[in-house]
């Protein structure tokens, strides 16, 4: 067995997650019995503000009285847009990746990034797993989709920088990923390993560029993505325990910072080498900062085989030193035992979401794009018979919104409520149908095929065909009369299909992005997005 001391040692070197809204047993002993020194937060932590600030300081509070020499990493994915672990009314709902670039304005970019900053600051959260480099070249991709600012890699690299410009600005450790690219893949690696063929020239000129661009400006943090490029690697290794994609990243790039790992706890890792002797192999590649979130007896399991590997000689003590010492760097930046502690009033928490709202509501309306609309359509008759259609369960959501919990699959619940309430602000006698893949009644065919208009939402239709097809139904039965799609997650759903004549794209499902485009289809704004991605008719 490891000594004590040992085991705080390297446990230092984990970023660890736990259930609950509280600090609990497991978690109260991963950071005083195994020295854990960093810890992953989910909307399954996330209660209400005086719940998530009090757990916040009571995590460091643990970690000052057993004795940790500097504080605890705090992270969580605010990537904001799809993947919001802190939402209203706990916080302003800010745009994701995806409708930034939709804006195209890096000042918004850094302007949200900065508000979302003080926000986790505010709750003692001094690390934000985001900005996202990926690059979405991919339309299939299940995975990163609107969590990419586009498919064009050197306004990726310049929206990732902007990102993390704003939340260094507010004492936020920013962590651009997935390294080295995670965009051109159709498997999610929460639950399989995805492999891109691609070589090392195929990718300097594509997933590379904003890892790169990072690299050069002095990015904080780098995590690693589940994935085989056997072109780069010579084995099917994942990138995270790939030596070759560890020496790439610190030799080609010269990266100096810290890297870390996704979750070892997803499928791309745990269905191969599994969670324990992935963290190994990972350490062995050359990561600083290994994830498992979930699972207490498998973390603990964890940081004992990196002692027993110590002592077997598996791993040395000085490549454990190396990780220690950039971490150590890194949390004397951005953290001290008197901002982790501090508690501050729900006063400033009101002004930050104050502020974080206006500057949302701007950028929402920036970034809603009419891919394509027939002429003198816009604004919609608000007197007109008008229906909206929406689906209603089994909705591709894509790993990334996983929240943590198995009972909550989706960061953003449907919420079509909400929508039609937008909606029956400018056409109060507006119908409602909800769809799901079971074939409509003939009842609710008579109803749209005799209205006036048809609003019709879907979400990652490309993935979800019934989506799809009554979108193709809807425009042969409605021949003459306007449908309006709206894609409200990935844009591509009717991108390419000019049956689809009216198209509209917000690039999140969220009441903020919807209702911008309500208000731009109703005429109270002007439509100004621009499609951050390939294709359209």
């Amino acid at each position: 067995m490891p000594s004590l001391e040992e085991r705080k040692r390297v446990g230092q070197l984990f970023a660890v997650g736990f259930h609950g809204h509280v600090v609990d047993d497991n978690i109260t002993s991963l950071i005083r019995d195994y020295g854990v020194g960093a810890i992953v937060l989910f909307k399954r932590n996330v209660k209400d503000a005086t719940q998530f600030q009090d757990l916040c300081i009571g995590l460091q509070q643990v970690a000052k009285d057993a004795g940790h020499e500097q504080p605890l990493f705090i992270g969580i994915d605010q990537e904001n847009g799809l993947v919001t672990r802190i939402s209203p009314p706990v916080a302003s709902q800010q745009p994701g990746p995806m409708a930034l670039g939709a804006s195209g304005s890096l000042e918004s970019a850094y302007e949200v990034a900065k508000a979302t900053g003080e926000m986790l600051q505010f709750f003692g959260i001094n690390m934000n797993y985001a900005p996202v480099g990926d690059i979405n070249s991919e339309p299939l991709n299940p995975v990163i989709g609107v969590r990419s600012p586009g498919d064009d890699p050197q306004k990726v690299a310049e929206f990732a920088s902007a990102c993390a410009r704003g939340m260094r600005e507010t004492r936020v450790a920013p962590c651009i990923k997935h390294f080295p690219g995670h965009g051109d893949t159709a498997v999610d690696s929460h639950i399989g390993l995805p492999v891109i063929p691609k070589t090392r020239e195929e990718m300097d000129n594509v997933e590379l560029v904003p890892f790169r661009h990072a690299a050069s400006e002095g990015i904080e943090m780098m995590m690693t993505a589940h994935i085989s490029m056997p072109k780069l690697t010579n084995s099917d290794k994942p990138a995270t325990l790939s030596p070759e994609v560890m020496s790439l990243l610190r030799n080609d790039l010269g990266f100096q910072g810290v890297i870390m790992t996704d979750c070892l706890e997803m499928d791309g890792i745990r269905a191969t080498y599994g969670t324990v002797e992935g963290a190994l192999m990972a350490f062995q590649a050359g990561v600083d900062n290994v994830m498992i979130c979930h699972t207490y007896d498998v973390q603990t399991a964890a940081v004992d085989r990196i002692c027993d590997a110590i002592q077997k000689n598996e791993i040395t003590s000085n490549r454990i030193d190396e990780s220690l010492q950039r971490l150590a760097a890194l949390k004397s930046k951005f953290t001290n035992w008197e901002d982790a502690l501090k508690r501050r009033s729900h006063e400033e928490l009101a002004d930050i979401n104050a502020r974080g709202f206006a500057v949302a509501r701007n950028v929402y309306a920036d970034a809603a794009t009419i891919v394509r609309a027939t002429t003198d359509l816009i604004p919609l008759s608000t007197t007109a018979k008008t229906i909206f259609l929406s689906p209603g369960r089994n909705i591709p959501v894509g790993g990334g919104a996983v929240t943590g919990d198995t009972d909550q699959p989706t960061r953003v619940p449907w919420i079509s409520n909400e929508f039609v309430e937008r909606i029956k602000a400018y056409s109060p006698d507006l119908e409602n149908i909800q769809f799901t893949e079971e074939p409509l009644t003939s009842e609710q065919w008579k109803a749209i095929e005799n209205a006036d208009i048809v609003i019709f939402a879907t979400r990652n239709a490309k993935e979800a065909v019934y989506q799809r097809d009554l979108g193709m139904q809807l425009a042969q039965r409605r021949s003459g009369k306007p449908v309006v799609a709206i894609a409200t997650c990935n844009p591509y759903d009717f991108l390419e299909d000019k049956e689809i004549e009216n198209y509209v794209a917000v690039y999140e499902p969220t009441v903020e992005a919807f209702s911008a485009a309500i208000d731009i289809l109703y005429g109270k704004k002007t439509a100004r997005g621009k499609l951050p991605v390939a294709g359209g008719i």
